[in-house]
């Protein structure tokens, strides 16, 4: 039988992820096995997945489930050409692609997802909706009123801020103010500060979207953003830009600084089993290591997990091999970045702090990209996207869980 080039590379994946297993538990009589999944690799660039958008600057990466059927859609943002954000899905018989955003429109990297993983129903409708942020050139923040069914009818924006600072780069939504009701929280990086809004009741007007400091900076810039109970007193607390944001009434917030790490992406969860939440920073826009750091006699020891990350631009949190132990996902870009050495890795947890790194694929740039499950079988893919490298592109790693005895 010939074999094409792309059923090498499954075939490259398949026999990496059987002989990094047989290694891993030979490494492991302590912590026990820790063993990877098989990845299939879907590529736009073979014409396995839709073209995402027109132009080649892709900004933003969010999944999400929009349309209620249990498996997340993908949604890439676009800045120099019509249109400006798309939703892909999939389904048994094929992919799917819908128009959000026809406009050309200068959305900034990031995209507001609510702590847990889903999206924000903004206007109270029972639907997830979107919210985006404008980037250097804009002073903007909007938000996309989910249509319901049919989901490629028009999805209206509607403005949440339209005045001050220009750049928006990144967005979390979640109860940081213990109300039972959501706030979004995003950074103003030209205007040096973090803003909290609550949602309204009428989000279609702007003027009842009171955004209010809860913290602000003289200079560097920071970024990246996670929410978790830091402190484990029951109240959701911010994490990003190398701090820790703590609520500590009427509307006030602490900055706790966990390292000097201002445009890092951050991501949060317990990785020793003891109850409390560990944070993770890597490079995001820049070049520096992968951290893991644990609140212990109060400070913040801080554990190497990869020594040099270039522009490790994805960070993401979950199971990927559902051993019940926290994994961590995180990639390079390419340009600007590693150049063909860019790298995406899983570091496999054993529910001990502990982990034990494999790379996915090295060459393939990653920008925003995400874990999720994506085609419902109950296994994180990674949805991953450049920026600008090779785009516009959209590559999707099916988890085709552990080999099996």
């Amino acid at each position: 039988m010939k074999m094409t080039s792309h059923s090498w590379q499954i075939l490259k994946f398949y026999v990496l992820g059987c002989l990094v297993c047989m290694t891993f538990a030979g490494e492991t009589s302590k912590a026990g096995e820790i063993c990877p999944v098989r990845w299939e690799h879907r590529s736009s660039s073979r014409g396995e997945l839709p073209v995402p958008v027109a132009g080649n600057q892709q900004t933003a990466c969010v999944v999400a489930d929009l349309t209620g059927d249990s498996r997340p859609e993908i949604i890439i943002a676009e800045r120099t050409r019509s249109p400006a954000l798309v939703a892909i899905q999939w389904q048994p018989e094929g992919w799917k692609k819908w128009v959000i955003e026809e406009a050309v429109l200068p959305i900034e990297a990031g995209g507001a997802i609510a702590a847990g993983g889903v999206a924000a129903d903004v206007n109270h409708d029972g639907r997830p909706d979107l919210i985006f942020g404008g980037d250097w050139r804009s002073n903007e923040v909007w938000w996309w009123e989910n249509p319901g069914p049919p989901w490629d009818k028009p999805w209206r924006r509607y403005r949440i801020k339209s005045s001050g600072g220009n750049q928006h780069h990144d967005q979390i939504v979640g109860d940081f103010l213990g109300k039972g009701t959501l706030q979004l929280v995003f950074w103003n990086q030209r205007a040096r500060r973090l803003f909290l809004v609550e949602i309204p009741k009428d989000p279609t007007v702007e003027e009842n979207w009171k955004l209010e400091t809860i913290w602000q900076w003289t200079a560097g810039s920071h970024e990246g953003l996670a929410a978790g109970d830091i402190n484990g007193d029951g109240r959701l607390d911010v994490v990003g830009g190398g701090y820790w944001f703590e609520h500590v009434g009427n509307g006030q917030f602490r900055a706790h600084l966990i390292d000097n790490y201002g445009t890092s992406r951050s991501a949060v969860g317990d990785f020793d089993g003891d109850g409390r939440l560990e944070v993770v920073l890597s490079s995001g826009d820049g070049t520096g290591p992968l951290n893991l750091y644990k609140y212990t006699n109060g400070k913040w020891e801080k554990k190497t997990l990869l020594e040099k990350v270039i522009h490790g631009h994805s960070l993401e949190v979950g199971d990927i091999n559902k051993d019940g132990h926290l994994d961590i996902y995180t990639a390079e870009m390419h340009t600007p970045g590693a150049g063909d050495a860019c790298r995406q890795w899983i570091l496999y947890g054993d529910g001990k702090g502990n982990f034990r790194a494999e790379i996915i694929s090295v060459g393939i740039c990653n920008h925003e990209s995400r874990l999720a499950d994506i085609n419902g079988d109950g296994w994180l893919d990674i949805v991953g996207k450049p920026y600008t490298w090779q785009a516009p592109r959209l590559d999707v790693w099916f988890n085709l869980g552990p080999e099996t005895k």
